[in-house]
């Protein structure tokens, strides 16, 4: 059975898409602005409990509805809209990353929070330009390769600000390493534990 499809969106999308499609990018469109605008106020406020912690988990959940509509959407129209399945991991793969470490809150931990929830916002504006620039006036008339690289150019110099001011670098990623193999070891020595006591 063929689903409904719906003309309302066409001018935007270049051709007819399906109701359910429609539904999803609706929800995508919204949970995308919330994103944009929770990213943008948790990287400007203060690196302190109240704030920027509570903006960063609007974005980060907003972000997992993009994720999921995102997938949907490419799962629906995977030849034309592969990369926003792409897109989409990576920017939910990094955020979670980030997230993760300041929940666990190991030491050096700000080294891998940083990049994690910089990327993140990079790549969401990536997969919006990469999808939108093309039918966006005056982004029309600018090479594709712009859309992809564009971002991440702007974002890298602030970035590396960021990561200046709010981390010592070098100390920092020695003690998330530290960290990490640690939880690796103790996680192979819990489960040798385990199949001891098994035995």
């Amino acid at each position: 059975m063929s689903l409904p499809q719906t003309d309302l969106v066409a001018p935007l999308s270049g051709h007819s898409i399906s109701l359910a499609f429609a539904v999803l990018l609706a929800v995508h469109v919204v949970a995308g602005l919330t994103c944009v605008v929770a990213g943008a106020v948790a990287m400007r406020s203060p690196k302190r409990p109240g704030r920027h912690p509570r903006f960063g988990d609007i974005y980060y959940w907003s972000l997992s509805v993009v994720f999921v509509t995102a997938t949907g959407m490419a799962a629906m129209r995977w030849e034309h809209d592969s990369y926003l399945f792409v897109l989409g991991s990576v920017s939910f793969g990094l955020a979670s990353m980030g997230l993760t470490a300041r929940r666990i809150h190991w030491q050096g931990w700000r080294v891998v929070h940083v990049p994690g929830m910089s990327l993140s916002y990079v790549a969401l504006l990536t997969a919006f330009y990469v999808d939108n620039g093309p039918h966006l006036p005056l982004y029309d008339r600018l090479p594709g390769i712009v859309f992809w690289v564009g971002p991440t150019l702007v974002a890298l110099p602030l970035l590396v600000r960021a990561l200046a001011r709010h981390t010592r670098p070098a100390a920092d990623l020695r003690s998330s390493l530290r960290a990490l193999t640690g939880a690796m070891a103790g996680g192979v020595a819990s489960g040798r534990s385990r199949l001891h006591r098994m035995d």
